[in-house]
């Protein structure tokens, strides 16, 4: 899942593009998908193979010169990639428990213009201007507000479209008006929802 950056662009919409008005209730999983999404957490699956590789030379080590540094660090090792494993899931519980409004319906309409957001006591409208960029996994596109690694971003589950065609028309408005993008190499297994914290 390689990340471009992207430069901010004067949005390039025309009248004849489609607006498209997405309904759905969060899960959690959405919340999960949208961590696992982040271009930050993206980096440290990377790192999670090195550590598997350090734990296995550990164990080697371990089985001929069994100590209580070498138990120490294999230990600390095997509890660095649990955490990289059980992270998202976390992070999306801590999220679905912070803000109850995910619970209600959301709202979202995206057009040539910007974005407008409704949900359970709040509304709000974006132009294309504060989105810096367009992250995708298999379940949702993340619009981003800030290049920064863990930026807040805007969920835009795929579930809440209506079709493959539909899911295509959207993806090509999110990437020509927000200018630089990235898909995901994209894995079911993808997560902060928060609108502009």
């Amino acid at each position: 899942m390689d990340s471009l950056e992207s430069t901010p662009q004067e949005p390039t919409g025309r009248q004849d593009d489609p607006a498209f008005t997405l309904r759905w209730t969060f899960q959690r999983a959405d919340l999960q998908d949208a961590v696992r999404g982040q271009p930050a957490f993206r980096r440290l699956r990377r790192g999670r193979r090195r550590l598997l590789l350090a734990a296995l030379l550990v164990c080697v080590l371990f089985a001929f010169r069994p100590t209580w540094l070498n138990g120490g660090l294999l230990a600390g090792l095997l509890l660095g990639v649990l955490l990289l494993e059980t992270m998202p899931r976390l992070m999306g519980w801590q999220q679905w428990r912070a803000n109850p409004q995910l619970h209600g319906g959301m709202e979202v309409t995206v057009s040539a213009t910007g974005v407008r957001v409704q949900s359970p006591g709040a509304a709000g409208e974006y132009t294309w201007g504060v989105f810096r960029q367009v992250h995708e996994t298999d379940r949702a596109f993340l619009l981003s507000f800030s290049p920064n690694a863990w930026s807040p971003v805007l969920v835009l589950p795929k579930r809440a479209v209506t079709g493959q065609a539909d899911v295509a028309a959207l993806r090509a408005l999110l990437h020509r008006m927000v200018g630089g993008s990235s898909t995901a190499g994209r894995s079911s297994r993808r997560t902060p929802w928060s609108l502009g914290r």
